[in-house]
């Protein structure tokens, strides 16, 4: 239902996730049952993001399985805190936006996989930098002042959301029309 979300059903999406992904995670920490879990999400995605294309045509916003398989992918093998799980939320949510190569290409192909694939990518490029921030950073922690900043920067972007969304946003699906509207 996150899918229905009415401001950045994505994002939400996202958010909702992470956590629950750190907690399959840190269940079951080996990397190969983390990509199993992966190659899952990504079948069914593929068959339940293809009807909903098929309901309420190009990736529409209902489908936030993506997300899911994204989060996945960035936090595939690394330590399980709340700082790795923001950081990887961050990467996705950005690299998702910016569609690096091949992230443009792959959303046009039909079906379930466009909608899948592209965010597997992000999923891939982030999974890529969070592995460099940790290679860096190798025991990450956030003094006070960084989480008021963060803040400070979710305030900002929540008051600017409209103006965002009427330049940025997409069509939306209408769950009570079964079309997609305008926002």
């Amino acid at each position: 239902m996150s899918g229905f979300f009415p401001v950045a059903p994505a994002t939400f999406a996202s958010a909702v996730v992470t956590p629950l992904w750190g907690l399959a995670y840190a269940a079951w920490p080996s990397l190969a049952v983390q990509a199993l879990l992966c190659v899952a999400v990504l079948l069914v995605g593929v068959w339940s993001s293809g009807r909903l294309e098929h309901l309420y045509g190009k990736d529409p916003s209902a489908a936030v399985i993506d997300e899911v398989l994204g989060m996945g992918i960035v936090l595939a093998g690394v330590p399980i805190s709340p700082v790795t799980l923001m950081i990887g939320f961050l990467l996705f949510r950005v690299l998702d936006v910016v569609k690096l190569p091949p992230g443009r290409a792959l959303e046009r192909l039909h079906g379930g996989w466009g909608i899948m694939l592209d965010d597997a990518c992000a999923g891939l490029y982030g999974a890529l930098a969070l592995q460099a921030i940790l290679w860096a950073w190798p025991e990450p922690r956030l003094a006070a002042w960084h989480w008021a900043a963060l803040g400070g920067a979710a305030v900002a972007l929540w008051i600017a959301r409209k103006p965002l969304l009427r330049r940025y946003g997409k069509k939306r699906c209408d769950p009570r029309t079964g079309f997609a509207g305008s926002e």
